[in-house]
């Protein structure tokens, strides 16, 4: 048994702050201001000082085995200030990794370089011109290929939509494809050795719970199959949670691995995004009068999706950046609800960055969900000037998360990693410091909402995790200080101390086979 003496900050119904939380064997016996004489001189007390205790932190959407290889096996070139340091960041890596026989790398984009547009191919030969290279893009949707891997690609690839050979430039459907077909060439070592490297990154930034999005083209779903795999293995061991989307138009494929949910992006983008101009649009372009964005599937496709993946049961989550692809996706589960009514769906819109006000209400209405990434308000790589120019006077109205509350939403937030860093405080900075209209900035304590009981309600969790109450796990972070009496403007000066799942400290490490062999023991784990 053990005593937090200090700030507890429980995030329940009423944004309770207490001073007491008693904790046994993973659960939560007690929160309150005084401590009750059963507990007084029983196990220990940990003093918390000027730190604070909050449940543990949530990711309400990543891309987890895309962000892992990234992040463990591969790199990252978003802090690149030009083209030829991009260029020395994949040499300095192929000197470091002599053996590797494929590449994918993240994070190139043409606002963040001296240069103000993306590396070409022949660029990328100079530095890579043996080994086959694609860098996806910051906003994962659009990428740049090498000559060797312009040379494996499979004809179907090159003759798609967006495909730029001249430059090296994937987009839409060829992007879709590309890197498709490149995660194919990625070991399945790498692979599994990425993801439990993985949970230890995400630990570290005090996340116990994540909604895993995969299914991006590894042969036979290996990203799904891996991920299950070593999640359940990883709640064994160390009680951390992951809750998988799998993202495909196919329910049977989903039901036959009894899970779920379906969803996330990929397959299940109903558009593009801002930064390959091809989020979908009810008006044109500011810079472009004839671009409306893109669609990638017919309204028939994605209303029957809607309603075989409803009557079947289960959750759906839908990438819908623009107000054209978030009307799509209201009226799709709209019209799935009164196919079949469900009273507790829990279908969630992805992004929603552009959203109509009678929308809003129909969301509100219909009990869909909204998952955003506050990270991207605040991302160097898509800045305010660049959307201004492509979208004008609408940019004021992009993710109006204030209205979204007000209107009475559940609003979680996610990172979309690779896309933004998995850093929830990053993303609460950014929800409280709203750079388009400041009225639409959250407070602090309803951006901390977003990444505790939020992301667990989404996900059908808030009854034993997401907020420090009597009865639940204790899933729970301690902080560096008390958010509740910054500044919003200083929120980054926030640093995770400890992650607590189930009340035990999270302790990284595991080794490949000791998590391998868990997986296959003991009790059926959720995922």
């Amino acid at each position: 048994m053990r005593t937090y003496h200090g700030k507890i900050i429980s995030l329940d119904a009423n944004n309770n702050v207490y001073n007491y939380l008693v904790e046994d064997q993973g659960w939560i016996l007690h929160v309150g201001d005084t401590l009750p004489p059963e507990y007084a001189k029983t196990g220990s007390t940990i003093e918390l000082g000027d730190q604070a205790l909050l449940p543990s932190f949530g990711d309400g959407h990543l891309h987890f085995s895309n962000w892992a290889l990234i992040a463990a096996s591969y790199f990252d070139v978003r802090k690149a200030r030009d083209i030829p340091e991009i260029q020395e960041m994949i040499r300095e890596f192929i000197a470091q990794n002599k053996k590797v026989k494929a590449i994918i790398a993240f994070g190139v984009s043409k606002h963040s370089v001296e240069e103000k547009r993306l590396i070409y191919r022949k660029e990328l030969d100079k530095a890579c011109p043996d080994i086959p290279l694609v860098i996806i893009c910051y906003d994962g949707h659009s990428a740049v290929f090498n000559t060797k891997m312009l040379e494996k690609f499979p004809d179907e690839v090159k003759t798609l939509p967006g495909f730029k050979e001249e430059k090296g430039h994937l987009f839409n459907e060829s992007y879709f494809a590309g890197t498709d077909y490149a995660t194919s060439l990625v070991p399945p070592l790498d692979l599994v050795t990425s993801i439990i490297k993985g949970f230890d990154l995400l630990a570290e930034k005090g996340i116990g719970l994540i909604h895993a999005t995969e299914g991006i083209g590894f042969p036979n779903d290996l990203d799904i199959m891996l991920v299950s795999l070593i999640a359940k293995a990883a709640t064994k061991a160390n009680q951390f949670q992951t809750r998988l989307f799998f993202q495909t138009m196919d329910v049977e494929k989903v039901l036959k691995r009894k899970l779920p949910r379906i969803g996330g992006c990929f397959a299940t983008a109903l558009d593009g995004c801002f930064g390959a101009c091809d989020a979908a649009l009810h008006e044109p372009y500011s810079n472009d009068p004839d671009n409306k964005g893109i669609l990638y599937q017919s309204e028939e496709e994605v209303f029957e999706f809607v309603k075989r993946a409803n009557r079947a049961g289960l959750q759906v989550e839908m990438h819908a950046i623009g107000d054209a692809a978030v009307s799509r996706a209201v009226s799709a589960i709209e019209a799935a609800l009164a196919d079949y009514p469900r009273a507790d769906h829990r279908h969630t819109i992805i992004h929603a960055c552009l959203i109509r006000p009678d929308d809003l209400k129909k969301i509100a209405a219909l009990g869909i969900g909204i998952t955003l990434q506050p990270g991207f308000l605040i991302s160097p790589l898509e800045p305010v000037d660049y959307l201004t120019k492509i979208l004008g006077d609408r940019v004021k109205g992009s993710s109006p998360l204030q209205s979204m509350l007000d209107a009475g939403i559940h609003l979680s937030g996610g990172s979309d990693a690779p896309v933004t860093y998995p850093d929830p405080i990053e993303g609460i900075y950014g929800a409280c410091n709203h750079p388009y209209d400041p009225s639409q900035s959250l407070s602090i304590v309803d951006a901390l909402k977003m990444y505790t009981y939020e992301v667990a309600w989404t996900s059908f969790d808030e009854k034993e995790r997401g907020s420090l109450e009597k009865g639940k796990i204790a899933d729970m972070v301690i902080l560096n200080q008390n958010p509740l009496e910054l500044n919003p403007k200083d929120l980054r000066s926030l640093k995770v101390e400890k992650l607590f799942l189930r009340g035990e400290e999270y302790k990284p490490g595991m080794g490949i086979m000791g998590m391998l062999w868990n997986s296959f023991a003991g009790r059926k784990e959720k995922i």
